[in-house]
């Protein structure tokens, strides 16, 4: 998730685990250790490949194992520097917490978390959250301030503590539930309008989880919709693409093995002219809701082309993109 709510997580581990011992120092040092598996992001600037930065991205700092093994040295350095005598198993525990509750909840998004490296590069996907969730981040962030107030020994910090612990926990299995109702919904409406997939994803829409995301796929066709619990009883429309993957052969390259790993399975692909492809990434559903159109719907796709023998990507992005209309549209959408 984003960078705020894994900071605020981090610091209520920190809290939970060594707030008696230090105070607000131990939110400080959970929400250091809550950013560290998100400092891969540091590779880019000596990497300039988007498509290699997806694979970095979320990679071995999101690891469990990664996790187990860097708690270690994090634990060596806290008990050296540490003027509190806290128990070395203590340290290690809060260390692994703050980097695997991390990648724990990164695990709910839709972009994907590598949590198994180096066993396997799997991308594990709840698709229960979205990566930029308020609903979730502020009434965590604001409870858990008020431990601020408090000395470490009085029982009022603990109560605000454990408070946003619960909000937050709440909330979470709450998407988990909203889930499980909108993926029937979409199963049920691919049903009755008589189209057979092999795979049906559900997922949140940016920034909320009340407006969700179809995305049904079979080898030919795949089908994307919207469904809002505020507009329950207006029908799921899906918009169908052809898939044409067999064009994937004439571009293949390291490049698209990496994107398609990637979208796992969720993307459609369209011949531009007579050397370049369009590679359409679609496991977060469409941003304009007004358009059928891949190049309006979609918020960004690849070109494959071929130059000199040797085939080239270029990331596309849609360059009238407004954040103002495009939050509108997505109000509108949801229903507010």
């Amino acid at each position: 998730m984003d960078s705020i709510t894994q900071i605020v997580l981090g610091a209520a581990v920190g809290e939970i685990l060594l707030g008696r011992q230090l105070g607000n120092k131990a939110l400080l040092l959970g929400a250091i250790g809550g950013t560290i598996p998100d400092l891969d992001v540091v590779y880019n600037f000596f990497d300039k490949d988007p498509i290699r930065q997806l694979e970095v991205h979320r990679s071995y700092s999101h690891s469990m194992f990664t996790h187990l093994l860097l708690a270690w040295p994090l634990t060596w350095i806290s008990k050296k520097w540490s003027a509190i005598k806290i128990p070395g198993s203590k340290w290690y525990l809060f260390w692994f917490m703050a980097l695997f509750t991390h990648a724990l909840l990164d695990c709910c998004t839709t972009y994907g978390t590598q949590f198994f490296l180096p066993f396997t590069n799997y991308q594990v996907a709840f698709n229960n959250i979205s990566v930029i969730d308020p609903l979730y981040t502020l009434p965590f962030l604001f409870i858990l301030l008020g431990c601020l107030f408090f000395k470490r020994t009085n029982p009022m910090r603990r109560k605000f503590l454990w408070t946003s612990v619960a909000v937050s926990s709440a909330y979470l299995l709450l998407t988990f539930g909203l889930k499980f109702v909108v993926h029937e919904k979409f199963r049920e409406s691919l049903v009755s309008n008589e189209i057979q997939v092999t795979e049906l994803n559900s997922t949140p829409t940016i920034l909320n989880s009340i407006l969700w995301s179809g995305i049904a796929y079979n080898d030919t066709m795949l089908y994307v919709s919207e469904y809002s619990f505020l507009k329950s009883n207006q029908p799921i429309e899906w918009i169908g693409y052809k898939r044409n993957k067999e064009l994937l052969t004439t571009y293949d390259s390291p490049a698209l093995k990496t994107i398609t790993w990637f979208s796992d399975g969720n993307y459609f692909v369209q011949q531009m002219n007579a050397d370049t492809l369009a590679f359409y990434n679609v496991k977060w559903g469409r941003m304009n809701f007004n358009s059928e159109l891949p190049e309006e719907a979609f918020f960004f796709y690849w070109k494959f082309y071929i130059d000199k023998n040797e085939v080239k990507y270029l990331e596309v992005r849609r360059e009238d993109w407004n954040f103002r209309e495009s939050l509108q549209l997505l109000l509108t959408r949801i229903g507010l």
